[in-house]
């Protein structure tokens, strides 16, 4: 771990629910009004969602990319635990659509989300064709931050192996995005972010909460941007 990454501040913290309501609500009016192209020529998308989040949480951010011309899934596995035990499932169903659509799926991970993404990435890499992380704290999966307590509340002893908490930080095969905010309340932006990057690993900031990036209309101009 990389004792010089803090918490968010405090302040961001105690705002961050207000915040994302109002950058949920941005986002639903910009998605009404977005038009609708054909930009993604039927590219393949799943996203995932964050800790104790759902497919609903993703609803504006998969909606926006339908109409935009991608083909979109959820990852259609219930409530987002935190649980590495449930890759194998998630594998399985990345397997059928990249089988279905004949095609490399783009990943798109929130927060816990990203973990699972990235993680992914590293163990099937043919099922990939990039992956892209919003507020994913996959530098340093034990820095401190403000989520830690609802984690270990609800997997009690359980965390993420050595192994794999090393091997997210490490450089993907495929491309990779990794979106941040400085004002993020949740995690600290300096563990969301590629410590090392290239031409085909690249960070973007952005400024939003945590909770809002999902549906934020500059995180999703940045997602539409790179995909």
């Amino acid at each position: 771990m990389n004792s010089t990454i803090k918490k968010p501040s405090q302040w961001f913290h105690l705002i961050e629910s207000i915040r994302s309501l109002f950058e949920t609500f941005r986002g639903f009016i910009f998605l009404l009004f977005s038009s609708a192209e054909d930009l993604g020529k039927g590219q393949v998308v799943m996203v995932v969602p964050g800790l104790l989040s759902s497919d609903y949480s993703t609803y504006i951010l998969r909606k926006f990319l339908i109409k935009k011309g991608f083909i979109v899934y959820g990852w259609q596995l219930g409530i987002n635990l935190g649980r590495m035990d449930k890759l194998p499932e998630l594998i399985t169903k990345m397997e059928i659509i990249s089988t279905r659509h004949n095609q490399k799926i783009i990943q798109i991970g929130w927060s816990m989300g990203g973990l699972f993404s990235r993680e992914v990435c590293h163990q099937r890499p043919d099922l990939i064709s990039k992956v892209i992380t919003l507020g994913s704290p996959f530098a340093d999966v034990h820095a401190p931050n403000n989520a830690r307590w609802v984690f270990e509340l609800l997997n009690d002893k359980y965390d993420i192996d050595h192994h794999i908490a090393t091997r997210l930080a490490s450089h993907t095969l495929m491309p990779s995005v990794a979106i941040y905010s400085k004002t993020d309340g949740i995690v600290p932006w300096e563990a969301c972010i590629d410590p090392t990057t290239d031409e085909n690993h690249i960070n973007i900031e952005v400024q939003s909460s945590h909770f809002g990036m999902g549906a934020n209309p500059k995180v999703l101009t940045s997602i539409l941007n790179q995909i």
